[in-house]
């Protein structure tokens, strides 16, 4: 049975396998752009693959069309800087850790803008998720 929770760690695992392959890829002297430009077409084209086989209207407001324009620059910016991380010498074992922090703002943003419970697990579980990426990254 697929449940949120079953395609959340799906895309961990796979979130996890694509950083993996970058780190791959810029470390054996691969020129980021291009490596970036094939990432991202991939990306699209899985995309398209998706859209088609769950055969769903293509709906997109103008709103959200600029929050997702906002979400592909953040993202591109995000993937340049990674690279660069990498290329310049950067271990993947501190950069990735270092990234996953990104969950932070993402739970800060949804409790504020989405107006989620803050709870006590939550809030523990957040910090149990932070004190781990600390000592991983040392």
């Amino acid at each position: 049975m697929i449940t949120p929770i079953n395609l959340a760690i799906f895309a961990l695992v796979c979130g996890g396998l694509m950083k993996f392959f970058w780190q791959m890829g810029l470390e054996n002297k691969v020129d980021i752009p291009s490596f970036l430009v094939i990432d991202a077409l991939f990306m699209f084209l899985f995309t398209l693959v998706t859209y088609f086989i769950l055969k769903q209207p293509f709906v997109l407001s103008n709103r959200m069309s600029i929050a997702a324009a906002l979400g592909g620059v953040f993202g591109g910016a995000a993937m340049t800087a990674v690279a660069y991380a990498i290329k310049s010498g950067g271990q993947g074992s501190v950069i990735f850790p270092i990234i996953s922090l990104e969950t932070v703002v993402v739970v800060i943003l949804a409790f504020i803008v989405f107006r989620e419970p803050v709870t006590i697990t939550k809030l523990v579980g957040l910090g149990l998720g932070i004190t781990s990426i600390f000592v991983l990254s040392r």
